[in-house]
């Protein structure tokens, strides 16, 4: 079931229990609450409380209350999700995952798979990525190859646009100007009826920036960046059992940067590139016996200027899926199913790809309403090194109705990159999976005031680790093995009626084969936020992160603390004003070493309901 569905569902109760409502039927006590679903945590739907693995959600109000241009900033500010990035908007950036670097991540947008197959690594760059459109994100921590094959050793980062939830036709749009002459603007409309539903959003960025090689190094000019982004998708009930559905996006990045080495040159060097990517699904119910198939595909066309001479990359991935289901009774669901996709690349004078086949499966059992148990298994046989097979076990026990425990423990791989085995310059044909196994348990506790505390252990060892080589200028399998483990600590409580306070703090600790540091990880990181309401109409939020710890080319670099604050007003009963400060306090810091950061910067904005 889509997302579109789950939301579209709870609309509907709500309608149904005004309803009963009207007619006198029973209704569930007042303060009843539907239970938060998650899609991405099983291969089928399940409720966020039942699941072993970890998972963060955000919604859209959260976004837009938190504001910020690019999404890297968001989810660098939640538990165990740190984020490096070569300059400003645009420019390269990478999200980790408990340590885990961007190819060990795998990004969705509407269940399309957006990682470059071009890239050095098979990841996904979010340097560009605008919130303009998002609906919800969910971030499934750990080992999760089983569910998601390759690149899903640290993780998956889930996002759902914008869609058609509630009856009807509705509009929305955002204006916003601020610091770097920087300029955005969002339109979305979504429409739906009792058997279709569309959503359309485009949006743009333009900003003068910031320089990419730090200013404190000399470095004055700007490095500018513009982004246009569109999205569209829709679903059509053909009848109750069968459905049918499409998503799409575009985006078009122009970025200017300055080259491989900011402290070292600092010129009109750009980075440019096209992401789109589409899905079409059939999601059929056959006497409770649940099918769904999808077909996606993504294109990546970027190129990299350096020195005047520009070089072109591009990268495609199709997959074809199938997936089932069915509820054998209420305490047993299986799921099952099987993949073919192709991915390929060129540039760096080399035109390569391979195929991966996949078979997957499932069992969650649930024996009583307080234990939730699922096995997940997974083989993919790859073109070019043979097979992998993965699993993973996950346990939600609820011993009272304030106490969660979780536990979770899988298997994954990476699977060299095109670039990493065919490139001509640094390519080495031999290079078989990087292999992981990691676990985590945690335990989560509730108050009657609405407060909740969650403290997480986490643990994971990547083998035979592949990395270029200086000395032969080629990639290599390192033997050994890579650790990182930590813990993760998180909740929020209101203060009173008006104000509410949440935090997370996470401590990771890592380790290469040769015992060094990975690099780029912050060992200690803390996020406080502190959100409240000024009057009916007002209301603000002020926000703190501080990091220390991190290690860049071979040295610990000063650590560093940045406030950020937002005020907003509701001008009628669908319109937003807005300010918000980042850098409040003009911090000077660095977390790449050579690369800049912004200085304090202020934006302005309105956002409509129509």
């Amino acid at each position: 079931m889509q997302l579109r569905h789950l939301l579209a569902a709870s609309t509907a109760l709500t309608a149904l229990a005004g309803l009963a409502a009207a007619q006198g039927a029973a209704l569930p006590p007042a303060d009843y609450v539907l239970p938060e679903i998650t899609l991405y945590a099983y291969q089928t739907e399940a409720e966020l409380g039942r699941t072993g693995a970890t998972v963060e959600v955000v919604t859209q109000e959260e976004l837009q209350r938190d504001g910020t241009l690019r999404l890297t900033d968001y989810l660098a500010t939640l538990p165990g999700i740190s984020a490096t990035a070569n300059g400003g908007f645009g420019t390269q950036s990478t999200l980790r995952i408990r340590g885990l670097a961007g190819q060990y991540v795998k990004v969705l947008v509407d269940g399309i798979d957006v990682s470059d197959p071009s890239s050095t690594q098979i990841r996904f760059d979010p340097g560009a990525m605008m919130t303009g459109d998002i609906a919800r994100i969910e971030v499934l921590k750990g080992a999760q190859s089983a569910l998601y094959g390759s690149e899903a050793i640290g993780g998956v980062i889930a996002i759902s646009t914008l869609d058609a939830t509630e009856p009807g036709t509705r509009q929305r749009a955002t204006l916003e100007y601020g610091s770097y002459n920087t300029k955005r603007a969002a339109y979305s409309i979504t429409t739906s009826g009792e058997r279709h539903a569309l959503a359309f959003t485009v949006q743009h960025l333009d900003t003068d920036g910031f320089s990419v090689a730090d200013e404190a190094d000399g470095n004055r000019e700007d490095d500018g960046a513009r982004a246009t982004r569109a999205t569209l998708s829709g679903r059509y009930d053909v009848n109750d059992a069968l459905t049918i559905g499409a998503a799409g996006f575009w985006q078009k990045t122009e970025a200017e940067t300055d080259g491989d080495f900011p402290v070292l040159e600092d010129g009109a060097d750009a980075s440019n590139g096209i992401l789109r990517g589409g899905r079409i699904y059939a999601d059929y119910d056959a006497g409770g016996i649940r099918h769904g198939l999808a077909l996606q595909r993504s294109e990546t066309s970027r190129q990299e200027t350096y020195d005047g001479f520009t070089y072109p990359f591009e990268g495609e991935r199709t997959e074809l899926e199938y997936k089932g289901s069915v509820d054998l009774n209420p305490q047993v669901v299986l799921a099952w199913g099987a993949a073919h996709s192709r991915e390929e690349f060129q540039g760096d004078s080399t035109d390569a790809g391979y195929i991966t086949n996949s078979a997957f499966a499932e069992a969650r059992y649930t024996p009583n309403d307080r234990l939730d148990l699922a096995l997940s298994l997974r083989h993919d046989h790859n073109s070019q090194f043979g097979s992998e097979a993965t699993g993973r076990l996950a346990l939600a026990w609820r011993p009272d109705d304030n106490w969660t425990l979780r536990a979770n423990w899988g298997t994954g791989y990476r699977a060299p990159s095109p670039y990493e085995l065919y490139s001509f310059w640094a390519g080495t044909p031999d290079l078989t999976p990087e292999t992981a196994k990691g676990g985590e348990i945690g335990v989560e506790r509730s108050f009657a005031n609405g407060a909740t505390l969650r403290a997480t252990a986490f643990h994971s060892v990547v083998t035979d680790l592949i990395d270029y080589s200086y000395a032969t200028f080629h990639y290599e399998q390192i033997p050994g093995d890579t650790r990182s483990q930590g813990i993760e600590l998180s909740g929020e409580t209101p203060l009173n009626d008006r104000l509410r306070l949440s935090g997370n703090f996470t401590y990771t600790d890592t380790e290469r084969p040769d015992g060094q540091q990975l690099e780029r990880v912050p060992e200690r990181v803390l996020n406080l936020r502190l959100d409240g309401d000024i009057s009916d109409r007002s209301r603000f939020g002020l926000g703190l992160t501080h990091a220390s710890g991190l290690v860049d080319r071979g040295a610990e670099m000063p650590s560093y603390t940045l406030v950020d604050a937002s005020v907003e007003y509701d001008l009628t009963g669908r319109s937003t004003g807005y300010l918000r400060v980042e850098n409040l306090f003009d911090q000077d810091y660095q977390v790449l070493r050579g690369y800049g950061t912004s200085g304090r910067a202020l934006f302005a904005g309105i956002r409509a309901e129509f």
